[in-house]
């Protein structure tokens, strides 16, 4: 236990020990008043007065029944009343005089002690002779007021009722001026009554003591139930304030999914975890460096120590030890140049008492670090997280929700197709009737790749690589993606199709299902080639653009998580409309956007939009197109259609696209035979690639991406096309 902790438990211990003998003090001078420290004390130095005293109480009831017993005797009242048995004067305390009838005056003798300021002062009793109550009276001179009995008082003696009014007003009184004394010294606790959601704004450091102010005003399940804090929760965070700081970081981390394990090589004081954060979480981020520095450090400390680690590319998320240390640690954290992000002690709160740590996490690290580098956006290679991943739901629907078969993925490179079969695969994890396996081929060798994924030896067959899929699969049905089969099927047919036809056969005796991905040579092999056996062997699944919705949803709701947000509602759709639907070009131009956002910067306009749309990121990953196969003139003759288009959409008139029979008409001019069946292979090839659509006549080609216009210029896509009609007019007499 710390120092602080030992000085805050010793003031708890005083603090109820004086309460109590507060309580006890007032109560005892109701309820006992023979125990209460001031009467004992006042016996103890008074004791012979008040053993006087009482003895004169008794005397005086003495002398008043012999003066009434010889009125109604005698019928007369007495000239003089003594003591009965008191023979002696001088032992009298107390002595009678007659000065009226129904009047006795007694006046006390100087037995008693001179501190006391009793002898000779005087008490006048006065008989009601009708109802035979007496009535005292101080006399002249009168005795002290603190001898007086109740009954003998100048004024008329207060009631039990009086009395007990009068307690509960005073304490009703101190309760409200303590009340306010108590709100003027606790404003957090007056706010959070007027706002209960203003609880989820204080330092994680200070509940313990809310906790305990909300107990006394008996409003703790109040408030917890108007923020929606669940009373098992609220138990739970407070423990977590007293608890050691790895277990601190293990609670912070279950929080987001993340897994918590100890850091090596920090030397950093305080405690340092490493967070492997999910898969699910929206931005690009695989992990972080978590440090909780010591309690007892200043935020200037902290910060010198945090500038003497060296530079890396990893994100340290400092969790605030006090609101002492907060500002200079917020500072720190808030230059761009740190890739240091500080989870401050209210933001410690809200991650643990409401839903969505996740959600404070990606605004959190928004704020503080360049967005760029938790960019949501994945502009290469397959969609490997959930929340990367938009649309699809078509498509995905005719393979999750049928039974296995034989699928045949055929579309453009950038088109998706990895990340769907990534996504297909996620949904079949876990599943208890199939059991799903992910392959990549980099080359033609299918059995090799597939052996050392199964880590068996290289030169095993198709057949027993497959048992050995199936044996693993405990009883499932195993479906088998295959990414990137173009080469692997050139290689196939130039074979004879020998493993492609093992392939099918396995298929049918339902051992396995698969699913083949691949552009030109899939394509050809599924629908040109009568003698391939993957004719018929699946279903043919078109990959191109995404859909509309999708597109908006992939413009705009990563940017909102990082509270970025266009100017316009019509920006998304103008971005959409030039992507023409490529998830990944959607993807460039809004990572694009977020480089050119500054400090602070959260809003996209028009003129960033244009520039987005412009950049040379977006024109590379238009390039590609020019060389689709292998084969030298197809090449050729896809080019000659592309700059034939652009010519028409660039052009005086800007014609709607070109037909067929204009592009037959050029080639034609040209004095270059091209025969029909090559020409519309061609536009075959370059509709899977997505680089031109007919359109919604269905009659013109247009370019599928309306940006891809824009990397040419009229002259120069004229001057390229007669080029390459010049080329082909040259190559036909050697060929």
């Amino acid at each position: 236990m710390s120092a602080a902790a030992n000085v805050l438990l010793r003031w708890r211990t005083w603090r109820l020990l004086l309460i109590a003998a507060l309580t006890w003090f007032v109560a005892s001078l109701f309820v006992a008043p023979m125990l209460n420290p001031w009467v004992a004390w006042k016996i103890t130095h008074d004791g012979e007065s008040m053993m006087l005293m009482q003895r004169a109480r008794i005397d005086t009831m003495f002398l008043r029944e012999e003066a009434q017993g010889h009125w109604e005797r005698e019928g007369e009242w007495p000239t003089a009343v003594a003591v009965p048995g008191v023979h002696d004067p001088a032992e009298a305390v107390v002595v009678a005089e007659v000065p009226a009838p129904f009047v006795l005056r007694l006046r006390f003798t100087g037995k008693f002690p001179a501190n006391a300021g009793l002898a000779g002062t005087v008490l006048e009793h006065t008989l009601d002779p009708a109802s035979g109550h007496w009535r005292c009276q101080p006399g002249t001179p009168a005795p002290p007021s603190r001898w007086l009995a109740p009954d003998c008082q100048s004024s008329a003696p207060w009631t039990i009722i009086e009395w007990l009014g009068l307690l509960l007003g005073v304490t009703t009184l101190l309760l409200m001026v303590l009340g306010l004394i108590w709100f003027r010294a606790r404003p957090a606790v007056a706010s959070i009554l007027h706002a209960p959601r203003e609880l989820l704004l204080q330092p994680l450091q200070g509940l313990p003591a809310l906790d305990r102010q909300l107990g006394w005003l008996r409003l703790r399940a109040r408030v917890l139930a108007d923020v929606g804090v669940a009373g098992v929760r609220w138990r739970e965070t407070l423990r977590h304030v007293q608890a050691p700081a790895d277990a601190q970081a293990a609670v912070l981390a279950a929080r987001i999914g993340a897994e918590d394990t100890p850091a090596q090589g920090w030397t950093l004081p305080g405690c340092v975890r490493e967070w492997r954060l999910p898969d699910t979480l929206p931005v690009a981020l695989e992990r972080l460096w978590v440090y909780l520095p010591d309690p007892e450090m200043t935020g200037e400390a902290i910060v010198q120590q945090l500038r003497g680690m060296p530079n890396g590319q990893d994100v340290v998320l400092l969790v605030s030890p006090s609101l002492q240390a907060e500002p200079a640690l917020v500072a720190y954290a808030d230059d761009p140049a740190n890739l240091c992000a500080c989870l401050d002690q209210a933001a410690q709160t809200r991650w643990l008492l409401q839903p969505g740590a996740v959600a404070l996490l990606v605004a959190l690290l928004a704020r503080q670090l360049k967005v760029t580098r938790i960019s949501p956006y994945q502009t290469h290679g397959g969609i490997t997280r959930p929340a990367a991943f938009f649309g699809r739901e078509s498509l995905l629907a005719r393979v999750l929700n049928r039974e296995p078969g034989n699928y045949l993925l055929v579309g453009g490179r950038q088109l998706g197709k990895t990340s769907l079969m990534k996504a297909i695969e996620r949904r079949f994890v876990g599943h208890p009737h199939v059991h799903c396996r992910y392959l990549s081929l980099r080359d033609h060798r299918l059995a090799v790749r597939l052996a050392v994924e199964l880590g068996l030896p290289e030169d095993t067959g198709i057949d027993a690589l497959v048992a050995a899929m199936s044996a693993r699969a405990e009883g499932r049905r195993v479906l088998l993606l295959i990414d990137e089969t173009d080469l692997f099927l050139r290689d196939e047919a130039q074979h004879g199709y020998p493993q492609l036809s093992a392939l099918r056969a396995i298929s049918e005796e339902g051992r396995c299902h698969f699913m083949l991905a691949g552009f030109w040579d899939l394509y050809e092999a599924v629908t040109l080639d009568f003698a391939s056996p993957l004719r018929n062997f699946g279903e043919v699944i078109h990959v191109g653009g995404l859909e509309d919705e999708a597109c908006h949803a992939l413009a705009t709701e990563p940017m909102a998580r990082l509270g970025v947000h266009f100017a316009a509602l019509d920006l998304p759709r103008t971005l959409v409309a030039a992507c023409g639907r490529r998830a990944n070009l959607v993807a460039i131009v809004c990572q694009q956007l977020l480089s050119q956002l500054g400090r602070g910067e959260r809003v996209i306009d028009a003129r960033q939009l244009h520039a987005a749309l412009g950049s040379e990121p977006v024109f590379d990953a238009l390039a590609g197109w020019a060389r689709l196969t292998p084969d030298p003139l197809a090449n050729r003759i896809d080019r000659i259609v592309v700059y034939r288009l652009a010519c028409a959409q660039l052009g005086p008139g800007a014609e709607r696209g070109v037909r067929l029979e204009d592009v037959l008409a050029d080639f034609d001019a040209a004095g270059v035979a091209v025969e029909a069946e090559t020409l519309r292979r061609a536009l075959a090839r370059l509709q899977l690639a997505y680089v031109i659509r007919r359109d919604d006549s269905g009659a013109r080609f247009v370019f599928a991406v309306p940006l891809f216009a824009t990397q040419f210029q009229l002259e120069e896509a004229r001057a390229l096309q007669q080029r390459e009609l010049q080329a082909m007019v040259l190559a036909e007499p050697s060929a």
